[in-house]
């Protein structure tokens, strides 16, 4: 027979376990950010535990980045990103962005300008709705230095 002390004690190891697991679930839904002007982003993706809970989510922003350098693709961390709109008015500045970084652009013409180790790659695009696109954003010479700005 289970004493009243040993089923207050599994009562509060279920309860103790549910809320871990809820919080676990709920982890990347607090990681999304809002910019001051009203910019969704969600920015991760070190490590396998981290892509894996972030992909389901690539779907919920309009643009996904993905960030790697040489040629095999390894991840690249700590990238510096601008994106300007149709105006060349900087609409969404993130330094140290991860290796994924999601984001919910409107609809226009976007510019982007992200540098790794002070190598710098540009990229346009356009949102067209609320499509998903995926840019993969790739620094194939990152151990050489003093390379010139390229334009993907």
């Amino acid at each position: 027979m289970i004493s009243l002390m040993n089923l207050k004690n599994l009562i509060i190891s279920i309860m103790l376990a549910g809320t871990a697991i809820f919080q676990l679930a709920q982890a990347t839904e607090q990681q999304i950010r809002t910019t001051k002007n009203g910019i969704q982003y969600l920015t991760g993706g070190i490590g396998h535990e981290e892509v894996i809970e972030m992909r389901p989510h690539a779907k919920k922003f309009t643009l996904n980045l993905i960030f790697s350098e040489g040629e095999d693709g390894h991840s690249a961390t700590a990238i510096n990103i601008n994106i300007y709109n149709h105006k060349n008015e900087l609409v969404f500045r993130l330094k140290n962005a991860k290796p994924m970084l999601y984001i919910n652009l409107s609809v226009g013409t976007y510019t982007i300008l992200a540098t790794n180790n002070g190598e710098k790659l540009r990229h346009r695009l356009t949102i067209d709705g609320n499509n998903n696109q995926k840019v993969i954003l790739n620094w194939k010479e990152a151990n050489q230095s003093n390379m010139p700005e390229k334009t993907l």
